[in-house]
């Protein structure tokens, strides 16, 4: 008779009890492999690793981030058959194979010295790097793009507001300069992913530069566009048209005024932006949109259209008082004005957009030539000078909320100016979430953007009262001063 007491056969690895189970000749071995075991490090102890850091001269609750150079020369010395021991404070090496004892030097703790030395130096390095602002914020554009697989992920908020910071931005007062930031960032990224990975740097990740000059021409566009005559005159002296900005104070001044204020100091750092202004010969109260070739004379687009209505001056040609340049790159003059983009753009980008699909029928005038023809200047001008005018006086965006990806690419609203943070219905990116407003009662209703507007005011109104509009008004005068009238006397006879 079979004896049940007898021990069982093991037939598997994971359950020998269960007959079910195959016998182990016919189970897979791949899933039966035994697992490698976690490789535990050589353990030391704190008096050697503490005596240790001494000589390689670390401080264990400073620079925490170098304890790995301990244990590395720890390690090094133990593979080579020297085992490091604590007496009278100070460090001896014993060989393990024939007990000789080494009080000097050892050539492998003199090389984890060394390269101490270099770590502390590059540290103190990139903490004095870190002072400047603009290094910051290279550092801060080049952590965000790099190793990234998808644009939505690289533009965080916090990421925006250390940014800000760092440029003096306020969102509270220029929330319409938070999407030049964003896109920015964003075109660091498709740099990046253009050019390779391994051309970008630090240093050159992104044109810190760049995004101030481009930051205080939004900043002149939004003055522009909230003069009554489009025109910025010296906030110190009040008289002279502005010719720069200054990228520190962001006050618009004229020459002579920067000259005395930006001379000595602090101010002498802040860098310039210059201003190009264009007054109507006519009225001397507007900016000039139109260049008369034959009269060679400036004139805003009433005073054109009321001294050109009639008689030869009907065939004059025009042009723009100003360059304008391309809409898209931001870096070439434009060289083209396409109808139905109503965009103006550079012959590289206009060849670009326009080369397949529909787009390959649409009207493209040149501003040099063909826009302006004799031929085709009286059916064209007014629709020309509305495109541009909507484009150099472009719409600044007031709202404080952007949409931002989180990790999982789910979209969200966040708002920079009370720090809130929505979930965005995934069908509707364009529509920002209803401020709410208490009334009288206390109870909270809703108000939009354009309230005001449909209350019977007109959008430049609107646009004068907001929050925005005061505080870039402090920065530039729009007040036209009085015609200067020099009487000379008679001279005695």
């Amino acid at each position: 008779m079979p004896n049940d007491y007898a021990p069982k056969e093991k037939r598997t690895y994971s359950d020998p009890d269960l007959p079910q189970l195959l016998p182990l000749p016919i189970r897979p071995s791949s899933s039966y492999e035994p697992r490698p075991k976690v490789k535990e490090h050589s353990q030391f102890s704190d008096e050697e690793i503490e005596a240790m850091a001494d000589k390689l001269g670390l401080d264990l609750m400073i620079h925490r981030d170098f304890e790995w150079v301990i244990r590395d020369c720890l390690l090094a010395l133990r593979d080579e058959g020297w085992k490091c021991k604590v007496r009278d404070a100070d460090v001896e090496y014993e060989y393990a194979h024939n007990e000789e004892v080494r009080r000097a030097d050892h050539p492998i703790v003199d090389a984890h010295e060394k390269m101490a030395k270099r770590l502390l130096a590059c540290q103190e390095e990139l903490k004095m790097k870190k002072l400047d602002p603009h290094y910051r914020v290279r550092h801060n554009v080049f952590l965000s793009i790099m190793g990234e697989k998808d644009v939505r992920k690289v533009c965080t908020p916090k990421l925006i507001q250390d940014i800000m910071k760092d440029i003096d931005v306020n969102a509270l007062d220029e929330i319409y300069l938070v999407s030049r930031i964003k896109v920015t960032i964003e075109d660091c990224y498709f740099r990046m992913r253009r050019f390779g990975g391994h051309y970008i740097t630090i240093n050159n990740c992104i044109d810190v530069e760049s995004l101030i000059v481009n930051l205080e021409l939004d900043r002149i566009g939004f003055m522009k566009k909230i003069s009554p005559s489009g025109l910025l005159y010296c906030v110190e002296c009040q008289t002279a048209l502005g010719d720069v900005i200054s990228a520190g104070c962001h006050d618009v001044l004229c020459n002579a005024c920067a000259v005395e204020t930006h001379s000595s100091g602090n101010r002498q750092d802040c860098p310039m932006v210059f201003i190009e202004q264009s007054v109507c010969a006519e009225c001397c109260s507007k900016a000039a949109l139109v260049r008369c070739q034959d009269c060679v004379e400036l004139f805003c687009y009433d005073c054109f259209k009321q001294t050109h209505a009639r008689g030869k001056r009907q065939r004059h040609c025009v042009s723009l008082p100003n360059r304008t340049f391309c809409f898209e790159c931001d870096c070439r003059e434009a060289a083209y004005i396409c109808v139905e983009c109503e965009d103006a753009l550079c012959t590289r980008c206009s060849a670009r957009i326009h080369r397949s699909g529909a787009r390959q029928n649409h009207t493209l005038f040149g501003l040099r030539k063909a826009a302006y023809n004799k031929k085709l200047f009286a059916d064209n001008l007014d629709r020309l000078m509305g495109i541009v005018q909507r484009n150099v006086e472009r719409s600044f965006q007031l709202s404080p909320w952007f949409i931002f990806y989180n990790d999982a690419l789910a979209p969200s609203w966040y708002n920079f100016q009370d720090s809130r943070l929505i979930r965005a219905d995934p069908n509707d990116l364009m529509n920002p979430p209803e401020d709410e407003e208490e009334d009288e009662d206390g109870e909270k209703v809703e108000k939009t953007a354009d309230e005001q507007t449909l209350m019977g005011l007109p959008g430049a109104t609107v646009l004068k009262e907001t929050h925005a509009a005061k505080f870039s008004a402090q920065g530039a005068c729009f007040d036209v001063p009085p015609a200067v009238q020099v009487k000379f006397a008679s001279p005695l006879r």
